[in-house]
């Protein structure tokens, strides 16, 4: 079961959100839609659903973030990305509220197994579910492996130690124990287990790789603080600084310095090198930016 591109989650949306639109143009008024969708159709586009999806601002949209976020806690588990049950439920209730089918019948695709927020949101619970010690499905199984359902149900159907065992009397869906569906998918190669501390956190280190401004990096360094220590008063306890300075390095707005990235790294248990690396071209990425501005 393939994972998705940005691109693919954000056009699924955009047609969910025209589908929308015309359902709020038909059972309310022209006007409700517009103020919904964010612009007024033009004399030839017909209905909503037939216009350039390109032309929504998804920005207004709060269900963007949400569906992003959902998004990198089932795929990218990490501490920095951990979840509380508000988004995954946030998710599930915005899924519920997709058309099923237009005013003259057709079935839009969006509720099947071709939905792409659908699955996101079906993966992002199947995480929550694992995470908290809840049973799972074998549909919920299959997603958290990246593989077919058609996998999992041979692997139910397998009697050997390396086989899956559903809980008994389940059936229609067939629900795996907790305990159970966690041993199956550590076996799996495709499965990301969640790290339970900052240790076997390897997300941690590919959102340093990946960051492209001292603003990101900020960003980072006061989620694991936050999560370290409780507060930028008690890391700056513990690294001898003043909370300005602290503060400065979470806006990304401090001066390289070479000794004090090092500092950080170390306390917040991110890999060294890659971490003063980072710092240091993010830096100087920010400082060219100021100086090509003031000349302009």
């Amino acid at each position: 079961m393939p994972r998705f591109s940005a691109d693919q989650i954000t056009n699924d949306l955009r047609k969910i959100l025209l589908v929308q639109a015309d359902h709020l143009a038909n059972m309310a008024n022209e006007a409700i839609a517009e103020q919904f969708i964010g612009f007024e159709l033009e004399e030839d586009d017909g209905n909503y659903v037939e216009v350039d999806p390109a032309r929504i601002d998804l920005n207004r949209f709060r269900v963007t973030l949400l569906l992003e976020s959902c998004y990198e806690y089932a795929v990218n588990p990490s501490v920095l990305n951990r979840h509380d049950a508000s988004c995954v439920q946030d998710l599930q209730g915005f899924v519920l509220g997709i058309p099923e089918a237009a005013f003259d019948g057709e079935i839009y695709p969006f509720l099947t197994d071709k939905g792409v927020c659908q699955t996101v949101a079906e993966l992002s619970l199947a995480r929550f579910k694992l995470d908290n010690g809840d049973h799972l499905s074998s549909r919920e199984v299959a997603l958290l492996a990246n593989i077919t359902e058609g996998a999992v149900r041979n692997a139910l159907a397998d009697k050997s130690d390396s086989g899956l065992r559903a809980e008994p009397n389940t059936k229609n869906p067939i629900m795996i124990g907790n305990a159970e569906a966690l041993r199956w998918l550590m076996g799996r190669r495709s499965f990301v287990p969640t790290p339970k501390s900052f240790d076997d956190d390897r997300y941690i280190a590919e959102r340093v790789l990946k960051s492209r401004s001292s603003r990101e990096i900020g960003e980072i360094l006061a989620r694991l603080s936050s999560l370290r220590f409780g507060s930028s008063e008690e890391i700056s306890r513990e690294l001898g600084w003043d909370e300005d300075t602290f503060d400065a390095w979470c806006a990304g707005l401090q001066e390289f310095n070479e000794a004090k990235a090092v500092q950080l790294a170390k306390a917040l248990g991110i890999d060294v090198p890659l971490f003063v690396g980072k710092v240091r071209e993010t830096t100087l990425r920010r400082d060219l930016s100021v100086q090509e501005e003031g000349v302009q």
